[in-house]
C-alpha cells in the first residue's frame, strides 16, 4: 500500500468506485478500523437508549427535551470542529500522516467506498465516551444530553453516507449534497459542516457555488 506521502496530490478527491485498499494490511484489523454502517448503528443506538432511560423519571419532559437538544447542538459543533481541526490536520510524513490517511484521507481518495464514509470507531468511540463522561460524570448533566449527542452523531454518519451514495430528489438534500461535493472536489479546506453547514457560514468557511457561464464571479451564492 502506498503511504499518504507517496500519493500524488493530483489524485486527492478523485472519484474511485468500489473498495479502497486495506489501510493496515491485515483484513481483520481493517474491518475494525472501518466498519459497516449497520455496525455503527448497532453499537451506538443502545448507548442513546440507555442514556435516555437513565434520565427518565428524574428529569421533567421539557427539561429532557431541552437537554437532548443541547446534546444535539453540541454534536453539530463537534462535527464541524472535529472535521476542520482533527480530520483535516494533515502532517506531511511519519505516523501522523499515516493516521490521517486511515481516519480521513482515504475517504477523500475513495469517496464512494461505503465503509470509508462512516467515521472510524478509532474516533467515534473515544469521542462519545469522553462526551458522556465529561457531561454526566464530571458536570452532572442529565444523561439524556448524551442521547441527543449520540443521536446527532448517528444522524450525521447516516446523512453523510446518503450524500455520497444516495440520489436525493428533495431540493434541500440535493443542495446539501452539492455543498458537500464542493468540499471533496473543489476545496477541502472549506465546507466542514455536513449535517450542519450553517456553522460554515458562522465561522467563515463556506464554499460559494461556482458561477455559471457568463455570470460575474461575485454573483454566486456562498450558502448551501
Amino acid at each position: 500500500m502506498a503511504t499518504p506521502t507517496q500519493r500524488p496530490y493530483s489524485t486527492k478527491g478523485a472519484v474511485r468506485r468500489g473498495n479502497a485498499p486495506s489501510v493496515t494490511g491485515i483484513p481483520l484489523l481493517d474491518r475494525l478500523v472501518h466498519v459497516h454502517p449497520v455496525t455503527t448503528v448497532a453499537m451506538f443506538t443502545p448507548v442513546a437508549a440507555v442514556a435516555a432511560a437513565l434520565s427518565a423519571g428524574g428529569t421533567g419532559g421539557w427539561a429532557m427535551a431541552g437537554w437532548a437538544l443541547a446534546g444535539y447542538v453540541t454534536w453539530t459543533l463537534s462535527e464541524y470542529w472535529g472535521h476542520r481541526i482533527v480530520l483535516h490536520y494533515e502532517p506531511e510524513r511519519g505516523f501522523g500522516a499515516k493516521l490521517h490517511y486511515v481516519l480521513h484521507g482515504i475517504h477523500h481518495d475513495y469517496p464512494q467506498d461505503m465503509r470509508r464514509s462512516i467515521l472510524s470507531p478509532l474516533l467515534s468511540i473515544p469521542m462519545v465516551a469522553a462526551t458522556l463522561y465529561i457531561s454526566s460524570g464530571l458536570l452532572g448533566v442529565p444523561s439524556v444530553f448524551g442521547t441527543g449527542y449520540v443521536a446527532g452523531y448517528l444522524a450525521y454518519d447516516l446523512f453523510h453516507l446518503y450524500l455520497h451514495h444516495g440520489r436525493p430528489k428533495n431540493r434541500l438534500l440535493r443542495t446539501l449534497r452539492e455543498y458537500h461535493m464542493r468540499h471533496h472536489f473543489r476545496d477541502d479546506s472549506r465546507g466542514f459542516g455536513i449535517s450542519a453547514p450553517y456553522w460554515d457560514e458562522l465561522f467563515g468557511t463556506s464554499i460559494a457555488r461556482a458561477p455559471k457561464a457568463g455570470q460575474p464571479a461575485g454573483a454566486a451564492s456562498g450558502g448551501a
